[in-house]
């Protein structure tokens, strides 16, 4: 088991690929060059913040904890809404009017391209801006003979990074998909009293699941099931987890290892999750 406290870390940029003010706290990160590599990060952004319309070839998980993040024309993330923005799905442009602070998870989606850790991604930037220039979320630069070329500041990083084009799976959505908690209803947890699940959904052949677990104090839980890691934030309240507390803003990482393990509320909580996708039938490193 992994644990973070938010309280603990402190704001940091982590690259200057985009346009305007971002600030993270980095939580729990995964094995860089792995299949299921993953960051999670709360995200503080300026209303200077701008990227251009573009897609990942990693997914994303984002819960808005205040203000609002714009994510494409006239649609944002608001306060307490949840967004999935899938591997191959095209999004922006994106324009800040206002501040925001929002829960990010990045990671490795279904088609098995990874994620660039935000070491790479910060290393990558820094060689970069030597030979060019990062402007409104796009890097350019010009050639021998005088050409100026233009791309994504992520992609032409990752590609700096990888020494290889980027590959993008198809689509499966054609947006981001933007949830509303309080649209839905909880559910009891079967043979487990005091604990309750509000399921938001499932996405992809390799089954992401996204949530929250809303638990009664004194409330206990022994975590099984386990085949593919799961991230907690606590939204709220007071957890033990096998002995080890972890109140509001914390997060940790429950896997395989982890099963049987106590989950105690040492006062009412509410903890939201994702499932990450499972990769049981490939090597774990990216060829």
């Amino acid at each position: 088991m992994q644990t973070a406290h938010a309280s603990e870390a402190g704001w940091e940029p982590i690259s200057g690929h985009r346009s305007g003010v971002i600030d993270f706290k980095r939580l729990l990160q995964g094995v860089p060059g792995s299949r299921d590599n993953y960051e999670l990060s709360l995200v503080r952004t300026g209303g200077d913040y701008f990227t251009p319309r573009h897609r990942h070839n990693f997914d994303q998980v984002r819960f808005c904890l205040s203000g609002a993040m714009n994510y494409a024309p006239g649609k944002d993330l608001k306060a307490g809404a949840v967004g999935y923005f899938p591997e191959g799905t095209f999004y922006g442009p994106q324009s800040m009017t206002q501040t925001s602070e929002v829960l990010l998870l990045q990671h490795g989606g279904a088609a098995g391209y990874g994620f660039m850790s935000y070491q790479q991604l910060t290393a990558g930037y820094e060689a970069l801006r030597t030979k060019g220039e990062f402007d409104k979320g796009a890097f350019s630069y010009r050639d021998a003979d005088g050409r100026v070329h233009r791309k994504d500041g992520y992609e032409a990083v990752w590609e700096h990074v990888n020494r290889r084009a980027v590959e993008y799976p198809p689509p499966r959505y054609d947006e981001p998909v933007v949830m509303n908690p309080e649209n839905f209803g909880w559910i009891p947890v079967p043979g487990v009293r005091g604990f309750e699940v509000k399921h938001l959904g499932s996405f992809g052949e390799r089954d992401v699941r996204i949530g929250f677990v809303r638990a009664s104090r004194g409330a206990t839980y022994s975590s099984r099931d386990l085949s593919a890691p799961e991230l907690i934030f606590v939204v709220e309240g007071k957890l033990q987890l096998s002995g080890e507390p972890l109140g509001a803003f914390g997060a940790a990482r429950l896997d395989a290892a982890d099963n049987g393990g106590t989950v105690e509320a040492i006062e009412a909580s509410e903890i939201f999750f994702v499932r990450l996708p499972s990769f049981p039938d490939t090597n774990a490193q990216i060829n």
